[in-house]
């Protein structure tokens, strides 16, 4: 019997069979995947720019920037009008620096050695000719950025002695040498003081200058970042509340004030040792460190940030367009108010809860804080697409 053949034509009781390709199977998916996702509200971070949270191992004593002694070198020497041409917070601090770099000069290694008090130290440099060196100039500088609400901290080089400051502008520390009146740049960002290590041991300093009080700046051979190859910073700057240790002439002694300046230390004739905390920097393939304080590989030991803003998305209503957003000020501890800006509308302040009402599209919302002092942060953003 003949068999019958599978090529006939469909039957009228026979239904095609459709086959998709696989293009044609993802284009459906995708308009399936439109089609829905038009039909839906969504809130999406498209780009977050946050603040750090502070991990440093060694925490920094800094002063009560209203104590009283800042508050009197502050009206005294009238600091308020020093800074007053100042446009940025960064051309503020040179302008204390060269303020500090000019209270005296000719100083050298024959001198009284007073308190860690600006005051103490202005008074005897114009009373007494008492012309103390590098510490002294540091001293004044670092108190003089206190005493308007500007953090700094002491570094500490072999053979020299600065400070640094926190740069709000640049989120970021910054050297500041008030002994030669200079700090250091590249790119034109001002640069910290374990920039000035790395360079000096990779033997790369192109494009790094020294900047002077008038902004002229000059490029600098491996020579002048000497003083750097071995770095370590003070974890105190509170020596106003508590006053330095000493051993002076093999005498452990605290540094106070007396009323009668030749009872200071006499550097020159006298022994005198500084002791307080330090902490060191391990710089990577180095080969000369300080041995004789604690030390640390880790950057962020040193970089302790301050003033830093978090942005948290707390709840988010998606029917609404409505997210509620909280804020977090991290390490500051001249904490005033927040500020917001939305959508480059403009600066407001704000408290530490901000309702965001969100429009189709994309929408930005910049944070802040804003200092007793008048200081503005840096700044963290969110980004986010609302459809």
């Amino acid at each position: 019997m003949k068999k019958p053949s599978s090529n006939k034509p469909y039957s009228a009781d026979r239904k095609p069979i459709f086959r998709l390709d696989k293009k044609s199977f993802l284009f459906l998916t995708l308009c399936g995947l439109a089609l829905y996702l038009s039909q839906m509200h969504m809130i999406l971070t498209t780009h977050l720019k946050n603040g750090e949270f502070l991990t440093a191992n060694y925490h920094i004593m800094e002063e009560d920037f209203f104590h009283p002694r800042l508050q009197l070198l502050r009206s005294r020497e009238n600091l308020d009008k020093v800074v007053s041409t100042g446009k940025t917070q960064l051309e503020k601090i040179i302008l204390l620096r060269h303020w500090s770099h000019e209270q005296w000069s000719g100083g050298n290694n024959n001198f009284y050695y007073p308190p860690w008090d600006a005051v103490e130290i202005l008074d005897l440099s114009r009373s007494c000719h008492n012309l103390a060196f590098c510490a002294q100039y540091a001293i004044v500088f670092l108190q003089a950025c206190q005493s308007l609400g500007i953090h700094a901290r002491y570094i500490d080089l072999p053979g020299h002695f600065v400070a640094a400051v926190w740069s709000d502008d640049y989120n970021q520390w910054v050297v500041m040498d008030p002994t030669a009146d200079i700090h250091y740049e590249k790119d034109g960002i001002p640069l910290k003081g374990r920039a000035l290590c790395k360079a000096y041991w990779k033997n790369d300093v192109q494009g790094i200058y020294k900047v002077d009080s008038n902004g002229i700046k000059t490029q600098i051979t491996r020579n002048e970042l000497f003083l750097y190859r071995k770095y370590s910073i003070l974890l105190r700057s509170d020596q106003l509340t508590h006053p330095v240790n000493i051993v002076h002439n093999g005498v452990k002694k605290t540094l106070l004030h007396q009323p009668n300046y030749h009872d200071y230390p006499h550097v020159g004739p006298d022994s005198l040792e500084i002791r307080t905390d330090v902490l060191a920097w391990k710089q990577p393939g180095a080969s000369e460190f300080f041995t004789d304080r604690e030390m640390s590989d880790d950057p962020d030991d040193f970089r302790h940030v301050e003033n830093q803003t978090l942005i948290f998305i707390a709840k988010q209503d998606k029917s609404k367009g409505l997210v509620k957003i909280k804020l977090e000020a991290e390490n500051s501890p001249t904490f005033k108010t927040f500020q917001v800006n939305i959508d480059h509308k403009g600066w407001i302040g704000s408290n530490d809860k901000v309702l965001w009402k969100l429009h189709p599209g994309f929408n930005k919302l910049f944070a802040r804080i804003l200092t007793k002092y008048g200081w503005q942060c840096p700044e963290s953003a969110i980004t986010l697409f609302y459809k």
